[in-house]
């Protein structure tokens, strides 16, 4: 597993995975581990899943006023196939994206 940590303006960090999490296999469900808001630096209560799958879980800060995070939007696109547009600031992902991979 491999879990790598977007914030603007800097380049992307690999974090320890130790913790966290894919979503279950069965059901899809994505639990958010007590890790994921540390490393995003924010309360719990504050941490979106912005989208999973099977092999992957991005999470983002819900309602997020920071700037726009263009390398996060390229990596979340990669895996999940969702189509951001950084011209639109209701498509766009801001602050920082923490993105789990299964390689």
């Amino acid at each position: 597993m491999n879990a790598t940590l977007y914030l603007p303006y800097q380049l992307p960090q690999a974090v320890p995975t130790e913790g966290l999490v894919l979503p279950d296999p069965a059901t899809g469900f994505v639990k958010v581990p007590e890790q994921v808001p540390v490393l995003m630096c924010c309360v719990p209560s504050l941490v979106d899943v912005l989208a999973s799958g099977p092999g992957y879980v991005a999470y983002s800060i819900f309602d997020c006023d920071e700037p726009v995070n263009l390398p996060a939007m390229t990596a979340v696109s990669r895996v999940s196939g969702i189509e951001f547009d950084p011209e639109d600031e209701f498509a766009t992902l801001c602050g920082a994206v923490l993105l789990v991979t299964d390689n």
